[in-house]
C-alpha cells in the first residue's frame, strides 16, 4: 500500500493539475462531474496527482426512473502509482460515501483492455456482467463500439435505505 498518499475532494487546483495529465478527455467524457449529489476525489503524493475517481447519481430509466444509484464516472491511476491500492482505496471511499447516503447500489463501466481493473472489480466483490458500448456522432452515426463490463455492488438493503432516510429527517 502507498504510503504518503493523501485522499481529498477535488477542488479547482486539483481539477487543474487532472486536465494537465489527461486534457480534454476529462470533460469530453464528464469524469469530473459537478451535479448535485456528485463526489469527487483524488490521490495526492507530494502534491502529484497520484489518481482520482468520481461519483454521480444517476437515475434508472422506465418503469424504474423513480430509483437512483451512485454511478462511478471515472477511475484512474498515475502508472507510476499502480499496484500500491490507490485504486481500491479510492473505490472503498467512493463506496463509503454512497453507503452513508443511502443508495441501494453503486455502479460502474469498463472496457475489457483494463485487465488490472477488471480483476481488481472482480475482487472487489462487485456483480459482473459482459457489455458493449456504442458511442455516437454528433450527427447520430456510430463513431466507436466498445466491449466490456458493467459492475454494481448492493451497499444497503431496502430496509437499510429506510433506517437512514428516517434518521436525516
Amino acid at each position: 500500500m502507498a504510503q504518503d498518499i493523501i485522499y481529498r475532494q477535488i477542488d479547482n487546483e486539483i481539477e487543474q493539475k487532472l486536465f494537465e495529465i489527461y486534457g480534454d478527455w476529462l470533460y469530453k467524457h464528464d469524469c469530473v462531474p459537478k451535479a448535485e449529489g456528485s463526489y469527487n476525489l483524488a490521490a495526492v503524493c507530494d502534491g502529484e496527482i497520484a489518481g482520482f475517481a468520481t461519483m454521480t447519481p444517476k437515475k434508472w430509466t422506465k418503469p424504474l426512473d423513480m430509483y437512483s444509484d451512485m454511478f462511478i464516472c471515472a477511475i484512474q491511476v498515475v502508472e507510476k502509482y499502480r499496484k500500491q491500492g490507490i485504486g481500491r482505496r479510492l473505490i472503498e471511499m467512493l463506496e463509503d460515501h454512497a453507503r452513508e447516503k443511502g443508495y441501494r447500489q453503486i455502479r460502474a463501466w469498463s472496457s475489457e483492455d483494463k485487465v488490472a481493473a477488471l480483476h481488481m472489480w472482480y475482487s472487489m466483490n462487485y456483480a459482473m456482467c459482459p457489455a458493449t458500448e456504442t458511442f455516437l456522432n454528433e450527427d447520430g452515426t456510430l463513431r466507436l463500439i466498445v466491449h466490456g463490463y458493467k459492475y454494481a455492488k448492493i451497499l444497503n438493503s431496502i430496509a437499510q435505505q429506510e433506517e437512514i432516510k428516517w434518521q436525516k429527517s
